[in-house]
């Protein structure tokens, strides 16, 4: 299974933001200790485009934390993402990992499920599919196991 996340931390539709970290809920999310909430569009493609209503499948809920205190590329990921499209509504992947995002391909663990999904397992390829300042869309390319 193939989706892609869209994170938006500025603009018009902002879908996550910083709530924690070293400088309080004004501090950057590429620093170390930031802590973000996230609720980003969940697509079956790479671009989201408003008469192409049939491409949202979901929304990914959940938490991201900058955990490399050198770099700051490195991110510990603790999402839910829940379906709402006719094939998955209402089934849920949980998804928990560190996102090495300065590498081209990294993995993270699918560790749950629910609705269609029960007691998946499994793992995610993340590649980075744009990157525009704070924005990104992420591809993630899974293998699960279900019951």
């Amino acid at each position: 299974m193939v989706f892609y996340t869209h994170d938006n931390l500025s603009g018009n539709n902002v879908t996550a933001f910083s709530v924690a970290g070293l400088n309080g809920s004004s501090s950057s999310a590429g620093k170390f200790g930031t802590v973000v909430v996230m609720s980003d569009d969940v697509t079956k493609r790479p671009k989201i485009n408003e008469s192409d209503a049939d491409n949202t499948v979901g929304r990914a809920q959940g938490i991201f934390v900058n955990t490399n205190l050198v770099t700051g590329l490195d991110t510990l990921l603790v999402f839910t993402v829940i379906f709402h499209d006719m094939e998955y509504g209402g089934s849920t992947l949980e998804i928990q990992g560190t996102d090495r995002f300065a590498y081209p391909h990294r993995e993270v663990a699918v560790v749950g499920g629910t609705g269609k999904f029960r007691f998946a397992r499994g793992y995610a390829i993340l590649t980075t599919e744009l990157l525009s300042g704070t924005d990104s869309v992420i591809k993630f390319n899974t293998t699960l196991r279900t019951a």
